[in-house]
């Protein structure tokens, strides 16, 4: 019942709940022993109890989840960076699941007021790690087993992690971003370094299904023949023309994007009371939580039935770092 920290080199099955914070006034103990790790006695700590609310603490899932995300907090601003060895973000099995019960933890932590969530580095989300996909067996065929427990299961919940949250969201993109948008478009407020760039990879890059809630989205914030073109051709948007189409709503110098986040987090949302903050955040990102429902499941289960025709990974050349094979660098 008690969670080891963990690795990204493992996949952890142990799902946060999904109940909310009630965000009453919480007592923190004088002294308090992380629950993941025994005393210095070696005695594990104490489970909770019905007479003790259930919270999270920071110093705790800082150190859990470390080696996907790093975390800062002041005055109630957390910024949340997902980071690879300290570097710019690859995209790996491991990561994709540890953002479901990492965010759920930032969620049931009362301190937390505002997010800001960014990458590390010069990029956002443009890298597969193939490590990280080959630990898991994904240079075969792809079988049942692979595509519902690695995608769908994970991808049907992992928008809602973030669309769970009842404290307003700063995205801030910080380079490019070719892997998995939502991640920042489905946001509060999203601003873009300059340097940012956009592309989606599944159709054009690893020749499968945009399944996984691009579909909806990208149709939802640029229409619906804008949508299709992009998803279909890899066209690679800039910046300014991410700010042109209203998918972010500032570009920033590259040094300035962080800053900016931060100024936005106090000027925007601080001064505003708790209640207003929350329940505007509740109304504004009603209309994703309700199409998503709808939409998502089918989906991601045309993407996971589709790979079962073709699975790039299985094919000799094909690299998931770039999302290219040797034949198209031919």
């Amino acid at each position: 019942m008690f969670s080891k920290p963990c690795s990204r080199n493992s996949i952890s099955t142990r799902f946060a709940g999904e109940s909310a914070c009630s965000g009453l006034p919480i007592a923190k103990p004088t002294s308090r022993v992380p629950r993941s790790a025994p005393d210095n006695g070696g005695n594990m700590p104490e489970a909770w109890s019905r007479t003790k609310m259930y919270r999270t603490y920071l110093d705790e899932y800082s150190a859990k989840w470390a080696e996907y995300f790093s975390f800062k907090r002041e005055d109630g601003i957390l910024e949340m960076r997902m980071h690879t060895l300290n570097g710019p973000a690859k995209w790996s099995l491991e990561l994709h699941r540890a953002f479901i019960p990492a965010l759920a933890d930032v969620h049931h932590d009362p301190e937390n007021e505002i997010l800001i969530f960014s990458g590390t580095g010069d990029k956002f989300l443009d890298t597969m790690d193939p490590e990280g996909w080959e630990r898991y067996d994904f240079k075969q065929d792809m079988t049942f087993d692979r595509g519902y427990d690695f995608w769908y299961k994970d991808q049907v919940h992992e928008p809602f992690s973030f669309l769970n949250l009842e404290i307003p969201v700063i995205a801030a993109i910080n380079g490019p971003c070719f892997i998995h948008q939502e991640l920042a478009l489905l946001n509060d407020i999203v601003i873009a370094s300059e340097s940012t760039t956009m592309a989606d990879g599944h159709y054009t890059g690893m020749g499968i299904v945009p399944g996984d809630g691009v579909q909806t989205i990208f149709r939802e914030l640029m229409g619906v023949n804008r949508a299709k073109y992009f998803l279909l051709t890899g066209q690679v948007l800039s910046a300014q023309e991410l700010l042109d189409l209203g998918l972010v709503g500032e570009v920033v110098p590259d040094d300035q994007v962080i800053d900016r986040a931060w100024e936005i987090a106090r000027t925007v949302f601080k001064p505003r009371a708790r209640s207003t903050r929350v329940m505007t955040r509740a109304l504004l990102v009603q209309p994703w939580r309700e199409i998503l429902v709808r939409e998502l499941p089918a989906g991601m289960a045309n993407e996971s039935w589709a790979v079962h025709g073709y699975w790039g990974m299985a094919q000799d050349g094909f690299d998931i770092e770039t999302l290219t094979s040797s034949e198209d660098e031919e």
